[in-house]
């Protein structure tokens, strides 16, 4: 049975290699690298060489492993400007990587290291003839390789573009700097402009980009995508900038990569992908090696995208494909050659186990990011929901320790010559060595971060102080300096200070994590409800009926044009959201979602609450829109709040909602439908019925609120 589970195993990655077309470029950014990434390198490699190309061999030796493909290299001050070091451009070319840089350095320049006494001059209305020049030296540089070219004009290191009067004139401005740019560049260059942050309402309101370039879509920096192009994007690329790490306001998660992989295949493959984004996928990793589960995921997905839309679990398949792949990895070589499928340290049970823990890793990562806590949200939560999440905290601990003596007694059993009852397949024994060292990549992938995220909730729910996190914390990054011989000592930051980077001002630096024993932190009040208190059922797995007191969903119905609400497992905070697929224009109108909500307690100022991911349009001129209809009550029209593209980051409801990762609507129940159910004594049942209007829209749960005492 062990063997064929790994042979099926085999079989799905074959599948992946075989199935259809990949995304033509599949890259990565390397962000925000002055916490992690470089202090590391300059430990290991030299602070002279810092992130050079010692460190970037690594970076691409990962890439090419995840089948990636393009990359935008670290960009912060403090290091170099990349392309300005012939090595770095060579390098990259040899390994088959293209190169580009990201949406505020155009033309393979880092608008960083511009230089003090030349920052005044980019500006483009008086200016015009340095920034030309300055881009025409890029243009130089990237002659003999590899390049995707980056149009546009932002501000300086990611600053907002400070020109143009009005609308107009920025679009005017914007047109200029297109037909520069592409004056600079031989006929056939490959370019790519990304409309990011305040330039996306430029595009939106007309801005015309040059034909055959690649559109690069964003998210909102917290994974929902704002927009794509639709129909009028004919003649040119799409492309999709994503994010699994961000710095920036309103809220940074930097720290650990909570980002569920079920999250990543909704928004890029069946949002993405199935509307034709598959010319450019760019995926923000912060300082990269944290991600390294996620990226092993998105470059599953990249690769191929058809074969990835059929799945019904994908989330647990792309895990156990790592757990295959990259912790009981078949090794090659002389010694391995008779039997390679019997060298697995890893036991069928034991990898069921870290996937299921992986997926309750991201659960518990999405129902709040560990760098989202924060004292206001600890003290708001509802008192039975603040006891589930706290033991579930608890039993993320327990179970990556009690998984960790489990490679530790494969390692044992390695050492002294023995075999454990269940512990691996039968056949060759792996060496010492070899158990040992998947035991470090367990740690350094997963047990790092399950143990941080579990300790950071302890913290908050438990009001443990800042001795708890010196004993526990600094015990992981102790630990993280040991593995492998040393290999990665000095990549984790010290979070429970959180004192500024060299290159960073102290202003902006404290954005890892909001401790209670740094209050003047504790900035966050996303979590306040108001005066109702929601208790809210998921619906079970095949829609059976729930028991008496809960949510029952009772019937799914597709619509009539195809299209119907599927449960993806792992998506929204509930694990179990409900998705209208595919995510197409007019497929899945009027799919049908049919519960019955059964309240035990009688009935007064009473809300249907739905609990939608707080995702975008997807594009202008469609809406987020459901119909829902409670009992005798006329059907209403819901919309997802704050789905209009053009809302930025600041905008108070949605810097509540990508805290959350759910944004609530309320429909009252009339009063004459609140006396109808009283009268029916113990046996009131509220049926509901949710009707599909727009694509895009995910329900993540369902349920009644009603007032209660203050």
């Amino acid at each position: 049975m062990k063997r064929m589970m790994a042979l099926s195993a085999l079989l799905a990655l074959a599948a992946v290699a075989a199935f259809g077309e990949p995304v033509k470029w599949r890259g990565i950014f390397i962000n925000d690298e002055d916490w992690n990434l470089r202090p590391w390198a300059e430990k290991r490699f030299g602070a002279s060489e810092g992130i050079g190309t010692n460190t970037y061999a690594i970076i691409y030796d990962m890439m090419k492993a995840d089948g990636l493909n393009l990359i935008w290299s670290a960009m912060h001050e403090g290091g170099y400007e990349f392309s300005s070091r012939p090595e770095n451009i060579a390098q990259a070319k040899e390994a088959g990587i293209w190169i580009g840089t990201s949406h505020c350095e155009p033309m393979l320049r880092n608008n960083c290291y511009i230089g003090e006494e030349n920052k005044s001059k980019w500006d483009w209305l008086n200016h015009k003839d340095f920034v030309t020049d300055y881009w025409r030296e890029g243009a130089k540089r990237g002659e003999d390789a590899n390049v995707l070219w980056t149009l546009g004009m932002r501000g300086i290191h990611d600053a907002g573009m400070r020109q143009g009067t009005n609308m107009a004139h920025k679009i005017e401005i914007m047109q200029e700097v297109f037909k520069t740019q592409c004056s600079l560049l031989p006929p056939g260059a490959p370019k790519v402009f990304c409309p990011y942050k305040e330039v996306l309402p430029i595009y939106n309101a007309g801005l015309k980009v040059p034909v055959g370039t690649t559109i690069l879509w964003v998210n909102d920096n917290f994974g929902y995508v704002r927009r794509l192009g639709g129909p009028q994007c004919n003649g040119y690329g799409q492309g999709i900038y994503w994010h699994v790490s961000y710095w920036g306001a309103p809220h940074s998660y930097l720290h650990l990569c909570t980002t569920p992989p079920a999250f990543m295949w909704y928004e890029l493959v069946a949002k993405c992908a199935n509307n034709g984004v598959r010319d450019l996928w760019m995926l923000n990793v912060g300082d990269v090696f944290q991600a390294e589960i996620l990226m092993y995921c998105y470059g599953k997905f990249a690769q191929d995208p058809d074969y990835w839309m059929t799945r019904p679990d994908p989330q647990s398949e792309v895990l156990g494909m790592w757990v295959d792949e990259c912790l009981a990895r078949r090794r090659g070589g002389a010694e391995n050659s008779e039997d390679s499928e019997n060298n697995l340290c890893v036991s069928a049970a034991l990898r069921e186990k870290i996937i299921a823990h992986l997926n309750e890793y991201y659960n518990l990562g999405f129902i709040r990011k560990p760098e989202h806590m924060c004292t206001k949200w600890a003290e708001a939560l509802p008192s039975t929901f603040k006891a589930d999440l706290l033991a579930r905290y608890h039993a993320l601990l327990n179970e990556d320790i009690a998984i960790e003596k489990e490679l530790a007694a494969l390692c044992d059993s390695a050492s002294h010559s023995r075999r454990l009852s269940g512990a691996r397949p039968m056949g060759k024994r792996p060496s010492r060595a070899q158990a040992s060292a998947e035991r470090d990549t367990y740690f350094r992938a997963i047990g790092f971060q399950a143990q941080f995220l579990a300790h950071a909730g302890i913290i908050f729910l438990e009001g443990k102080g800042k001795d708890y996190a010196l004993e526990h914390l600094d015990a992981l990054n102790r630990r993280f300096d040991e593995i492998e011989g040393g290999k990665w000592a000095g990549f984790w930051w010290d979070t429970i200070d959180d004192p500024a980077p060299p290159h960073r001002s102290k202003g902006l630096a404290c954005m890892h994590m909001n401790w209670p024993w740094n209050a003047d932190r504790n900035r966050h009040d996303g979590a306040l409800r108001g005066k109702y208190s929601a208790t809210f059922y998921t619906p079970s797995r095949d829609f059976e009926m729930f028991p008496a007191g809960g949510t029952r969903l009772v019937a799914s119905r597709p619509g009539t044009n195809g299209g119907a609400w599927r449960k993806v497992a792992g998506l929204g905070t509930s694990g179990n959201a409900l998705a209208l697929l595919p995510v197409k224009p007019g497929v899945g109108e009027d799919a049908t979602l049919e519960y019955n909500l059964c309240a035990s307690a009688t009935l007064r100022e009473t809300n249907l609450v739905i609990r939608f991911l707080p995702d975008f349009a997807l594009w202008p001129g469609l809406g987020m829109k459901i119909g829902v209809k409670i009992g005798d009550q006329p059907e209403k029209v819901v919309e997802v709040p704050a789905s209009d593209s053009n809302i930025g980051e600041r905008d108070r409801t949605r810097q509540t909602a990508v805290q959350d990762n759910f944004i609530d609507v309320r429909v009252p129940l009339y009063k004459e439908e609140i006396e109808r159910l009283n009268k029916l004594g113990d046996k009131r049942i509220v049926p509901i019925t949710i009707r599909a209007i727009d694509p895009g829209v995910v329900i993540d749960k369902v349920g009644l609120e009603i007032e209660t005492k203050q």
